[in-house]
């Protein structure tokens, strides 16, 4: 859902990037920034500060907007890059929910279904894409949404409900990728 909006956030995302690009940040740096931000909300999570841990995963999703705003802008769009973006995601992914988790502030059951539904979230775009399905940016649970979801939850004091909602969401996603990705692939 976030991706439909791409197009008219990122001109009010191109003055935040320049900045970012005039200050000497590459893309990748950006990623490990948004690394360093996803494991400091896991922390905070872990340490049973929600609302600390909601707005420090705000910040990680800018980072995680920025860095490819930035690539874009300046020309520096790598394969490398996508793919360090995509490994720094899933480690984000799990520390949250392992923080979440430790933190006491959702059971490990809900926990694990969101982690597990992100990640099949994510492999399915990535398998149907590689078996030609074309860009496969489908689905109300994407990432961004997952992550805005946990963010308000925690700054609400609702986490137990954002992870359970995430991980309905997840899969829900998961499985409609699946039947889009079938029906491109049948052509």
């Amino acid at each position: 859902m976030l991706s439909e909006i791409r197009g008219k956030i990122t001109p009010l995302l191109e003055p935040l990037a320049r900045a970012f690009a005039r200050a000497g940040f590459t893309p990748n740096s950006l990623t490990l920034l948004g690394l360093t931000a996803g494991s400091a909300a896991a922390l905070l999570f872990a340490e049973g500060e929600p609302r600390l841990a909601g707005l420090t995963l705000l910040v990680c999703g800018l980072f995680d907007v920025v860095d490819g705003a930035v690539a874009r802008l300046t020309g520096g769009e790598t394969a490398f890059g996508g793919l360090l973006d995509s490994v720094v995601d899933r480690y984000v992914d799990f520390a949250i929910f392992a923080g979440v988790i430790y933190g006491g502030l959702a059971s490990w059951t809900w926990s694990i279904a969101a982690l597990t539904g992100g990640f099949i979230v994510s492999y399915t775009r990535a398998r149907a894409e590689a078996a030609g399905s074309g860009k496969l940016d489908v689905g109300i649970a994407e990432r961004g949404e997952r992550l805005l979801i946990l963010a308000l939850g925690g700054l609400f004091k609702l986490t137990d409900y954002a992870v359970a909602l995430v991980a309905t969401l997840a899969h829900v996603t998961a499985v409609h990728r699946l039947i889009i990705a079938r029906r491109r692939l049948a052509r």
